[in-house]
Formats: C-alpha cells, sequence, structure tokens
C-alpha cells in the first residue's frame, strides 16, 4: 500500500534550547513529505519526496492527495492491457517526426500489439518479453531479424519509461531482458575509381550533380534533396545543411534536420562549386521552359517543374544507375559512406570528418568506421616512431622468428 511520512526541513540556522537541541515549535524551515511506492526489482523501496512546501497543515493534504493519485493511477493500470497503453501512449506523444511516428506505429500493429497487446499492463513481466523477442530471432514473424528486436525494444522501453513517470506500473520490465548482440551494418563502399567510374557514367544526367554532391560531402539523401539554393555560396565554397525532405508515407515534406547536430556548414571543394553552378544553369533554362506552370521552391534539387523529390525515387533511380554502369552494387546511402572512408583514409581529422557528417559526437563516427581510423592509428604509430631516432639497435633473432610466425604479419595485408 502507497504511504508515506511528512516532515520539516531544519537548517543551522533553525532556533535550538540551551543544550543545542532543535526547538521544532520555533522553527521556520519549510515542509515536505515523502510518499512509498512500493519496491524496487531489487527490493529497495521506491519513493517520491517532495519539498519546499509553507506549513504542515499544507504538506500533509500534498501528501494525501499525492497517495490517493498513486492508488488511482495504479487501479486504472491494473484494467488496462498492453495494447490499449501503447495506444495512448502513441497517440501522446505529439513531437514526434513523421518518420519516427510511422516506425512506432509498425512495431506496434506488427509486433508488439499480437504479442504483448492482451496481457494486463500491471502484469507484464520479462518473461513475456523474452518470448516475443525469442520468437523474431527464431524467425516466427516474417521479416524479423536481429535488427527489429533492437528496434521494437527500443519502441517499448521508451513506452513503459513513460508508464512508470505516470506510475501506471511501479518498474519497467524492458529493462530487464538480455538483447541479441548486433552489429551496426556498414554497407559497402566504393574504392576512389568506382566513385569516378559512377560519376564519369553519369555525368549528362539532370540529377549528376545530386550524387556528385554526395559523394564530394558526405551528406545524407534527405538533406541533398532539401537543399536550397539561398543556402549555397558558390563565391566562399560552402553549404548550410538545415533541412531535409522525407516520406513517411504520405508524400515528400520538407522539414529541419534529423538532428541538432545535422545543421551544420560544410565547406566543398572548387570542383564540387563548379558541377553545382553547371547544375544552377541547367535548372534555370528547365523552368524557362516550364514558365508559369513551374513551383518556385528555391530547391537545389527537385523534379522538372521545381515540385519536391521523392527521396525513395532518387534512390531507385541510383540503383538502376550503378547497375547500368556495371559497377559493385551499394545502396544510395554507402555514398556517404564512401566519402567518410575516402576522408578518413586520406588523413583527415575525425572530428572534421564528423562534423562533415553531421554526427552528433566523434564516438559514432569512430564506432561507424572501425575498419578504417583503426588502419589510420596504424599509420600514425608508425609515423611517430620515425620521428624518435634510436642508434645502436638491432632485431633480436628471437623477435624476428616471432614476428614471422604471426598470422597477421602477412606481406602488404593489413590484420582482418
Amino acid at each position: 500500500m502507497t504511504q508515506g511520512t511528512v516532515y520539516q526541513r531544519h537548517t543551522l540556522s533553525c532556533p535550538r534550547d540551551a543544550s543545542g537541541r532543535l526547538a521544532p515549535h520555533r522553527c521556520r524551515g519549510s515542509w515536505g513529505y515523502v510518499v512509498d511506492a512500493g519496491r524496487r526489482p531489487d527490493g529497495r523501496r521506491r519513493q517520491s519526496p517532495r519539498t519546499g512546501v509553507p506549513t504542515k497543515k499544507e504538506a500533509q493534504a500534498a501528501r494525501e492527495a499525492d497517495v490517493a493519485r498513486q492508488r488511482g493511477g495504479l487501479a486504472a493500470a491494473h484494467s488496462l492491457t498492453v495494447g490499449e497503453y501503447l495506444q495512448t501512449w502513441l497517440a501522446g506523444k505529439r513531437q514526434l517526426r513523421p518518420t519516427t511516428r510511422r516506425n512506432y506505429q509498425t512495431h506496434i500493429r506488427r509486433y508488439l500489439q499480437p504479442a504483448l497487446g492482451p496481457v494486463r499492463l500491471a502484469e507484464l513481466t520479462p518473461e513475456h518479453i523474452d518470448r516475443l523477442y525469442s520468437d523474431l530471432i527464431d524467425g516466427r514473424y516474417v521479416g524479423a531479424t536481429p535488427a527489429t528486436v533492437q528496434h521494437v525494444h527500443r519502441t517499448l522501453r521508451s513506452a513503459l519509461n513513460t508508464a512508470v513517470r505516470r506510475r501506471l506500473v511501479a518498474w519497467n520490465p524492458a529493462l530487464h531482458v538480455d538483447l541479441p548482440e548486433h552489429r551496426r551494418a556498414r554497407g559497402s563502399v566504393w574504392e576512389p575509381a568506382q566513385v569516378g567510374a559512377f560519376l564519369d557514367f553519369t555525368r549528362e544526367h539532370r540529377l549528376y550533380a545530386l550524387f556528385h554532391l554526395i559523394a564530394f560531402t558526405g551528406m545524407r539523401r534527405g538533406e541533398a534533396i532539401g537543399l536550397h539554393w539561398e543556402d549555397v555560396n558558390l563565391a566562399a565554397q560552402l553549404v548550410v545543411v538545415q533541412w531535409q525532405v522525407t516520406d513517411a508515407g504520405d508524400g515528400p515534406k520538407l522539414g529541419p534536420t534529423k538532428t541538432a547536430a545535422g545543421g551544420r556548414v560544410v565547406p566543398i571543394d572548387g570542383f564540387t562549386a563548379e558541377v553545382l553552378a553547371r547544375h544552377l544553369a541547367r535548372q534555370q533554362r528547365e523552368r524557362r521552359a516550364w514558365a508559369e506552370a513551374a513551383e518556385d521552391l528555391d530547391l537545389v534539387f527537385s523534379r522538372e517543374d521545381g515540385a519536391l523529390l521523392r527521396p525513395d525515387a532518387v534512390t531507385h533511380l541510383f540503383a538502376s544507375l550503378v547497375h547500368e554502369a556495371e559497377l559493385p552494387r551499394i545502396r544510395l546511402h554507402d555514398l556517404r559512406h564512401t566519402h567518410a572512408s575516402l576522408a578518413l583514409a586520406a588523413g583527415v581529422d575525425i572530428k572534421i570528418v564528423s562534423n562533415r557528417l553531421g554526427h552528433s559526437t566523434t564516438a559514432i563516427t569512430a564506432d561507424l568506421y572501425t575498419h578504417v581510423t583503426s588502419a589510420v592509428a596504424r599509420r600514425a604509430a608508425d609515423a611517430i616512431a620515425l620521428q624518435i631516432p634510436l642508434t645502436g639497435t638491432r632485431r633480436d633473432p628471437d623477435v624476428s622468428e616471432v614476428l614471422a610466425r604471426d598470422p597477421l604479419r602477412r606481406s602488404g595485408t593489413d590484420p582482418p
């Protein structure tokens, strides 16, 4: 049962009697109370403290009201099913990006509702969630992968965290479930010659400049499609990334970048500035041909009539062009990975690469491109060693024998 205790806060300035003991009846300190709300999974008491109440009477009234609210919330949760709660939770998430909302809806409809929907929220346990995740891993849901488990888990964990904050449940059972190991897929990347071959093959295509810009800056697909001419300074060789185009199933929409770090200024090289200038001239000819029928959205990349490009249409176009060019198949997003890999391999500082990509921290960049940063770090170690002069040294025969047997010392290759 939810209970609580009222107490008065005392400070060094509170009056005391001759023996140094507090004189509570003359103390003017504020009041507070603690409400007990059951126990945590580890057995510790779960408490909700409140402070700063002016009088004891007000503190007692506030405590009683808090206790009543908790009892009411727990009582309501007792009859509330997981499926009912998830629908209410999603309806209350008013600040979600359209694509995130669509993902949450998919997770709830395909996986959470069928498996956990009928379970009462107050009776949901880690075992219920474990069974769902095992079914996902074992292929009982078509198209599910270990990555699916991670995505569904994030949705459920977020929803149950909100339930805890609303005091509908005392704890979050999703926090006590072991997830399968999942490594983020890096995808494939092209070698420099392959990037050049693709750009040469597509040079006359009306969206050549779009693919060129992604390859030379690492911009995301939606960021490149959402780029405005007012955000491009060809003379200063800079582009400002602050918009993106997304499609949550109801057509392309223009909005702010995915994250705060996504808004950034990206320097471009002189050749890329020339490519954009030629693209602008071509675009102006198209707009004159369309005359008043053209939409004036100031977009760098658009359909012939100036309307927004659909992100999935650009992806399909890229895949088709790669096939026609007879190059190794990669995704359009892998062109961004290719840019990052080439930059790091060329020795560009990881902080600069991270800023160009719009990552919030260099840790994200390092995690995604460990295979490249490791090789760069090895070259750095060799470069540092060359700066330290040593005389009179010789290779120990025993050491030479060990190095010769080391499988990582294969001629002309790097460790895997």
